[in-house]
């Protein structure tokens, strides 16, 4: 409703009232009203409250005026002219006083007086023909108000225009947006709230219509303003990676303001604000789907150079990225939840050879799109892996990178929203490929080993020569985590230590060797520390443990020796893994595993 049409509403009420009033005007009474008038607005002063004599003449003479008016003849027309022309000196003066009154007002809250005053303006003016200059001037000094006490909180909405936006840089918008989550909540919970109050105060004795029309008059245009910013956002800002955490932002507090949108406009039919309260988190919405659809695919298509490889079978760059990306993602799951269940989701899009059977992925909608970003990162990195000359370096790197992507969900939000299920079926993952590095890397080494006789002189130097090669390729390797590199050097001494150990005690005097078992041993302690490697071996119970297989093959035990390694100082919820190798001496390198993982008292062996 303009507010023409506002005031024209008010005004044609307030003077149908008096027009089927049948009152008698003496002269003596019009006199006394013109009287009052003249008096008070010679003798005017701004310090000084309007009296109720003035507005009690003021609404007499816009009584007497309405019954002049209704006269045909001469004298009555002039007294019209001359009624009118009070009349409005009369209203000028009230404006002026409203325009006083209401600079002093900030919100419901302000001094009591001043509210009955300026509600005792507004209703004389109205009720006397001037609701257009009365609702104009209110319009004006509240709207300055508000848009005052948004401004103090950084946010000025002339800076917002999405025009402005498309050229501003990141840093920049970056502060505005900042500015807009911190302004959003006080102008919806706060200013507008005590906007409405303050409406449904002065115009208390309009109708329901009119007080939420002359609040919208006030606040809707402003409000749309402010809720236009995150649309602009939304649709504008280029999409990337590092700006979809801002994006999230947006909609969080969009998302935790929107029932105070809908409590302060709730009476305004159809209101322009909660359909642009919903179109803005609709756009945001779209926006997060985007960029995180993006991701996928640049993860697929590019991720990183194709023709550049992790030294080493180290960590990837985006895999690393990828996680911590991730993990900061995940403070997010609720905006997420409520973000994908928008979309229906693919089932063919998580049926992948790269997903074991037994993985069983939670329902919520953020879970679903967290597992498929790292199931599209797991193929990337299988298909990485494939640009390894060495198929040995090729597990290695696979089982560095998902090992660091299971420690990564198991220490932070992601064991959450991803539950134990996915954590279980990536350690089996991780299994087969420290099976496959050590059958593909290790298996040559084994099956060198003499079996007879016969064959000791000729067989010992070809372990040796074997021995030697692969200790040099594996200068540079490296295993990145300390706990699986502890893991996987005690794996290759079980397998090569125990059966070189038994011939050199068997066949020690047949022929000339360079390594005892101890040195064998010491070498491969050595291994996977990269190119930087020191001589540290690992420390705690693992040490320990290998230090007394060491002592059990010197004395002549069971050459088949079991290790158990744990974590040390890891918590009482992390899976701990028990390896248990056994070796088939009439088949040369041929290796079986046995995983077992334990949580608590249960014992589960896959």
């Amino acid at each position: 409703m303009s507010t023409t049409t506002l005031s024209s509403t008010l005004s044609s009420s307030a003077a149908s009232v008096r027009l089927n009033r049948n009152t008698s005007y003496h002269s003596t009474r019009v006199a006394d009203s013109i009287t009052c008038v003249h008096s008070l607005i010679s003798r005017w002063d701004p310090q000084t409250s309007v009296s109720s004599c003035f507005l009690r003449a003021t609404t007499h003479l816009h009584s007497y005026l309405l019954h002049v008016s209704r006269s045909a003849s001469r004298s009555a027309h002039h007294e019209l002219i001359r009624t009118n022309f009070i009349l409005q000196s009369a209203m000028s003066r009230l404006d002026q006083e409203l325009k006083n009154h209401l600079m002093s007002i900030t919100d419901a809250h302000s001094t009591p007086e001043a509210i009955s005053t300026v509600r005792s303006i507004v209703e004389t003016m109205i009720s006397t023909g001037y609701g257009e200059e009365c609702l104009g001037t209110y319009q004006s000094i509240r709207r300055s108000a508000v848009t005052s006490q948004l401004t103090e909180f950084g946010f000025d909405l002339s800076t917002y225009l999405s025009k402005k936006l498309r050229k501003l840089k990141w840093d920049k918008l970056e502060i505005m947006i900042k500015s807009w989550i911190d302004a959003a909540p006080v102008a919806f919970r706060s200013i507008f709230s005590n906007e409405r109050q303050l409406s449904d105060i002065i115009f208390g004795s309009s109708s329901e219509s009119v007080r939420n029309a002359v609040f919208g008059s006030i606040i809707c245009d402003t409000a749309t303003k402010l809720l236009s910013f995150p649309e602009s956002v939304a649709i504008h800002v280029r999409r990337s990676p590092e700006k979809l955490f801002r994006l999230l932002n947006i909609y969080d507090a969009l998302s935790e303001i929107l029932p105070d949108i809908e409590s302060v406009f709730k009476s305004l039919p159809a209101s322009e604000v909660q359909q642009k309260a919903i179109s803005s988190l609709t756009k945001l919405s779209d926006a997060v789907q985007g960029t995180l659809s993006d991701m996928e695919k640049a993860i697929q298509k590019n991720g990183v150079n194709p023709r550049i490889v992790a030294p080493g079978g180290a960590l990837l760059p985006l895999t690393r990225y990828m996680m911590n990306y991730l993990i900061s993602l995940s403070d997010y799951e609720h905006s997420l939840n409520a973000i994908e269940s928008n979309m229906t989701p693919d089932p063919t899009k998580y049926n992948s050879s790269s997903f074991e059977p037994s993985d069983n992925l939670h329902d919520s909608p953020a879970s679903i799109k967290v597992a498929r970003l790292l199931l599209v990162l797991i193929q990337k990195l299988e298909s990485k892996a494939e640009s390894y000359r060495d198929n040995s370096l090729s597990y290695l790197f696979l089982t560095n990178n998902v090992n660091y992507m299971i420690n990564k969900v198991e220490t932070s939000r992601l064991n959450n929203i991803l539950g134990e299920e996915w954590v279980v079926a990536h350690m089996w993952k991780v299994r087969r490929y420290v099976e496959g590095h050590l059958r593909s890397g290790w298996a040559s080494v084994y099956a060198a080993l003499p079996v007879k006789e016969k064959e000791a002189v000729a067989r010992i130097q070809r372990f040796e020569t074997i021995f030697q090669k692969v200790l040099k390729e594996r200068e540079g390797w490296v295993v990145v985590d300390a706990a699986k590199r502890e893991e996987i050097r005690l794996l290759v001494e079980a397998m090569v230590v125990p059966p070189y150990s038994s011939w050199y005690r068997a066949y020690q005097g047949n022929a000339t060797d360079r390594f005892s078992p101890h040195d064998v041993a010491t070498q491969i302690a050595m291994l996977y520390e990269g190119l930087n490697s020191g001589s540290s071996s690992g420390s705690g119970s693992a040490k320990f443990l290998r230090r007394f297989g060491r002592y059990l093959r010197r004395k002549g035990m069971d050459s088949s020796v079991g290790y158990q390694i744990e974590n040390e100082g890891a918590q009482s919820s992390k899976l701990s893994r028990q390896y248990q190798t056994r070796y088939d001496t009439g088949h040369h390198g041929e290796l079986s595993f046995r995983y077992q993982i334990k949580r608590g008292n249960s014992v589960q062996y896959i």
